[in-house]
């Protein structure tokens, strides 16, 4: 069922004068970095792979995240063990395939009097923290002494009681998308930009009928977009569609309704001035929300914020109620900074729907579980596999969970490129 890929070097392309075959092992819906890490992982295993992305590869949330590949050490406060330790691991894969775009950072974590988790069960916290990495040198924490807390980009010192220091990781996340998307292209993936999805049925051959549409940039001569309509068919369908996931998956006929989700809006500021080249991990005053302050292309970034999202999925927008939230945590922790907002933005995250008592208070989302849910159509022979929800970090590893279930359908494939030894 399945066919070695040929190298495809030509990389991303909008369709244009593209031929298509007529039969894929398997369709990925989404250019986000999910959806482009499934593409790496089936076309190293040897199958057949064609890509859609409707806008530009990385365009939604996956250039609006924190911009962080972390472990996630506040998800130890629920619980969520294996999450941290498969991040934890992802994070020391990417730092050795991505060297030049994955970088530890030292992130500073200071604990005033005030807040809601206190030096001891922070302590204990980054205990455990470093025991998921397994004790690497890169997942062990210390103490700032109370001499070089000048150093740290000016932050308060009123009621502070200590400063944790440890180490996660920072990436420019779209730059990491477009790697992974070059890398499933050199391994035979067809990765298309500017392509709609409209439609998936199972047929009576026990294949999957697709069809869409590519859309071709006006060109000098005609001014016009073109958009060009296209049937193929395919053995697998992959929704890997972020925020779209549930529109995607009402045009997979076959495949039935996903979890109930919620789509988290997250947002961003960016202002002009650096502050220090670490990174604090910082509790806002506000609401206890974990926020963090970081350094980003000579600027400051601050993020992000957790508030649901009903609107179009195309179209979040940070608001001044969320800018304001950032800005007044910021100057909290850091009163004499005076660099100036140059920059908003807001992207998506699907989370599960919180509890009906966690819905009302001020912090609904903050133990809700951020592991990516894999649902099928089928255990036994899946033909539908979506994704809800996703870490930018954990990436790899979802990739190869839905490697995993396609197996059952693909059978074996004719290659066994390991994506965790694919230098990007």
């Amino acid at each position: 069922m399945h066919s070695k890929n040929q190298p495809n070097t030509a990389g991303p392309t909008n369709g244009k004068n593209l031929a298509f075959s007529s039969h894929y092992d398997a369709i990925v819906i989404g250019g986000g970095i999910q959806g482009v890490g499934c593409a790496q992982a089936l076309a190293a295993k040897g199958f057949s792979v064609l890509l859609l992305e409707k806008n530009s590869l990385g365009s939604g949330t996956s250039s609006r995240s924190s911009k962080l590949i972390h472990g996630g050490l506040r998800y130890l406060e629920t619980a969520q063990i294996s999450l941290v330790r498969k991040s934890l691991n992802e994070r020391a894969v990417l730092c050795k395939v991505a060297p030049n775009l994955v970088k530890l950072k030292s992130f500073y974590l200071p604990i005033y009097r005030s807040q809601r988790v206190g030096p001891i069960k922070m302590a204990a916290g980054l205990a455990l923290y470093a025991l998921l990495g397994n004790l690497r040198r890169d997942a062990r924490f210390s103490y700032v002494p109370k001499s070089k807390w000048s150093s740290l980009g000016g932050i308060k010192q009123q009621d502070l009681i200590c400063v944790y220091h440890y180490f996660d990781a920072q990436t420019d996340d779209r730059q990491l998308t477009q790697l992974v998307a070059q890398s499933a292209s050199k391994l035979g993936a067809t990765i298309v930009e500017d392509a709609t999805f409209h439609q998936a049925d199972r047929n009576t051959l026990g294949t999957i009928d697709i069809e869409f549409s590519c859309t071709t940039q006006a060109t000098h001569e005609t001014n016009l977009n073109a958009s060009t309509s296209h049937k193929v068919t395919a053995s697998v369908v992959v929704n890997a569609a972020g925020p779209w996931v549930e529109q995607v998956q009402s045009k997979i006929t076959y495949a039935g309704s996903g979890p109930n989700i919620a789509l988290v809006q997250g947002t961003h500021i960016e202002l002009d001035a650096p502050l220090n080249d670490g990174i604090f991990y910082i509790e806002s005053p506000i609401d206890k929300r974990a926020v963090f302050v970081m350094p980003w292309q000579g600027h400051t970034m601050v993020g992000t914020t957790e508030s649901q999202h009903t609107g179009d999925p195309g179209s979040p927008l940070a608001s001044d109620v969320e800018v304001d939230y950032l800005h007044k945590t910021l100057l909290h922790y850091f009163p004499n900074y005076t660099g100036k907002l140059i920059k908003r933005w807001a992207g998506l995250r699907v989370l599960p729907q919180p509890e009906e008592h966690a819905a009302s208070t001020n912090r609904p989302f903050s133990r809700q579980a951020r592991d990516t849910i894999v649902h099928t159509d089928n255990a036994q022979r899946p033909q539908a596999i979506s994704l809800y929800g996703g870490k930018l970090t954990a990436y790899r590893v979802t990739a190869n969970d839905v490697l995993m279930e396609a197996l059952k359908t693909l059978g074996p494939g004719s290659a066994s490129i390991d994506t965790k030894t694919l230098p990007l």
